[in-house]
């Protein structure tokens, strides 16, 4: 079924593919009754969709508590959302590549849980976009960082945005009202997204993306590299800096050309105007060859990994401290 499904077939003159995901369940195996078989074999196709689309799997005991677990992290998650700090935002520095001057941080959703203890955000983060949590989450994060950095000595403050937040009609208005409640500066706030998230070119995401660039925000496209848009591409989308994925950065060294992607993608940001931050960057000759690429900001483990609130500004504290000397 999934083979045929995938043959691409003409429409109007147009070839149009379709994919197809498949639940299964077999009776007696996995029962007998009618409306068990159709709920394991829903569960299966959830598996399905979420190891990627176009695939299938069979029903697995395994997969009944995996789906429990799900459920049972979500309503921690939604619970978490409502409390007091459970949610934290950390901050992981940005380095001014030819300096080492701390310019700018980002911002990034962090979740200790009373009994999980902390959740790695490679779990909450897609729980939360599936469960329609993440515009909670998201607003929750900005005014945060809005409230912790608006006083700190750095230019730029980087929070992530995902697709569902971008095509929300009122996007725009949430943040302006953030910035306003919080008296952050516009200018200094910057917006990482994603490829695919641009690649969709609602009206609704170009709408927002034009009403906050009309008031100073600035925007970052974040794992540059790693979508579907070419270089060429690069030159209409509406972005002010270019983030170099990490595994690009990992990959130096090795007989797989990054070095020379991760050039072209430093010429075409400097031809457009586009300034270029290389993320991932853990050892001192991935430091040294950046710089000597031309690249502007470096952020990654051999520099900082994200500190929690104090950490940050006992950090911007010895900076300030060694600068006035």
């Amino acid at each position: 079924m999934i083979e045929s499904a995938r043959r691409p077939f003409d429409v109007a003159g147009v070839q149009v593919f379709v994919g197809v995901s498949v639940g299964v369940a077999v009776a007696p195996k996995d029962g007998l009754d009618t409306v068990e078989l159709v709920r394991k074999a829903d569960v299966a196709l959830y598996h399905a969709k979420a190891g990627g689309r176009s695939s299938y799997a069979f029903f697995g005991h395994e997969m009944d508590l995996t789906l429990a677990s799900r459920k049972g992290m979500e309503q921690d998650l939604r619970n978490a959302l409502d409390a007091s700090g459970q949610i934290q935002v950390h901050y992981q520095p940005l380095y001014a590549a030819d300096t080492n001057r701390m310019t700018g941080v980002e911002a990034l959703a962090r979740w200790s849980d009373p009994e999980r203890g902390w959740v790695a955000p490679d779990l909450f983060i897609p729980l939360s976009e599936e469960a329609g949590l993440i515009e909670k989450l998201g607003e929750l994060v900005l005014r945060q960082a809005c409230l912790d950095a608006v006083d700190w000595p750095i230019e730029t403050l980087a929070v992530n945005v995902s697709a569902l937040q971008l095509n929300n009609p009122s996007f725009a208005m949430r943040v302006t009202s953030i910035l306003l409640e919080t008296h952050m500066d516009p200018r200094r706030l910057e917006i990482e997204v994603t490829e695919s998230a641009l690649s969709e070119r609602r009206s609704e995401c170009r709408n927002n993306i034009e009403a906050l660039r009309s008031i100073g925000v600035r925007f970052a496209l974040d794992d540059f590299g790693t979508g579907f848009s070419s270089l060429g591409r690069l030159q209409t989308l509406q972005v002010d800096r270019i983030k170099i994925d990490r595994s690009f950065v990992q990959g130096f060294g090795r007989s797989n050309g990054d070095e020379a992607i991760v050039q072209a993608i430093i010429n075409l940001a400097r031809a457009t105007g586009l300034s270029t931050t290389a993320e991932g960057v853990e050892t001192e000759s991935q430091c040294d060859y950046l710089r000597k690429l031309g690249c502007d900001q470096l952020q990654g483990f051999l520099l900082s990994r994200p500190l929690p609130k104090g950490e940050l500004q006992e950090l911007l504290g010895g900076v300030s401290a060694r600068a006035s000397a």
